[in-house]
């Protein structure tokens, strides 16, 4: 038989996130005003469209819109938990280079972020601005979760130095990406996957020998990804998408 083709399209159920708990089937949810002209004005939705809403707590629920914009849960379900842990702090950037951070490392599935000013730093934080930043850098998490599916809303800290953080994080193995390090990460990169990975990486201006000293007497292993010198917008979800093929969901069929 010839001339034909068969063409098989997967239509994705849209989701979205809402900071309200889901509980039962039945339950009626009110969605925030800014959601529902999104889902009303921009989308065309209309009562009786089925969307998913997921929350903080990782519940997945499938919702049908009712005629006054709010929804009717119908299922729900908790999102399992991620195969490997993943940590990234990152070294404070300029602007749009953190934005990108946050954004590009939710779609490949750090759990945890930590923004911290370290000694070679060329963004800053504000403290007059850091509500509002910490309110926008929430958002760009919440949609960038949307938008791949990552059930599992990432954590945001902004307020600790690297020494402090270094203490907090206790991560089953901890790297810090070091271009002065002669430790390769291959050799570095455990056999059976870890259940946590926390990794480090420097401003623009990199890491100096200070702050590798304190992490490193925190249990940091410093190590280079070779002879490139990575961005610092770069570094990190270079090696994130590593781990996520070596450990995590990347790995899975």
């Amino acid at each position: 038989m010839s001339g034909f083709a068969w063409y098989i399209i997967v239509v994705t159920m849209r989701s979205f996130y809402i900071s309200h708990p889901l509980t039962s089937p039945g339950e009626v949810v009110v969605l925030p005003e800014d959601l529902r002209r999104h889902l009303q004005s921009v989308l065309r939705l209309v009562a009786g469209d089925v969307i998913e809403l997921f929350n903080d707590d990782a519940i997945v629920a499938r919702a049908k819109l009712t005629a006054d914009g709010s929804v009717s849960i119908l299922e729900t379900e908790e999102a399992p938990a991620p195969r490997c842990d993943l940590t990234l702090i990152q070294g404070m950037p300029k602007g749009e280079k953190l934005e990108l951070v946050l954004q590009k490392g939710t779609e490949l599935g750090v759990n945890h972020f930590y923004l911290t000013a370290m000694t070679r730093s060329v963004g800053q934080l504000k403290e007059d601005r850091k509500h509002k930043k910490v309110q926008r850098w929430t958002k760009i998490l919440q949609e960038a979760a949307r938008q791949c599916h990552q059930y599992h809303l990432p954590t945001l800290q902004v307020d600790q130095n690297i020494e402090q953080i270094a203490c907090r994080v206790g991560s089953e193995l901890k790297l810090v990406l070091w271009e002065e390090s002669q430790t390769s990460l291959l050799s570095v990169l455990p056999a059976s996957a870890p259940q946590s990975v926390a990794v480090v990486v420097g401003p623009e201006g990199g890491i100096s020998k200070e702050e590798v000293s304190i992490l490193e007497k925190s249990g940091y292993i410093a190590v280079s990804l070779g002879p490139r010198i990575l961005r610092t917008e770069t570094a990190g979800l270079a090696i994130m998408s590593v781990l996520q093929y070596l450990y995590g969901d990347l790995a899975t069929g």
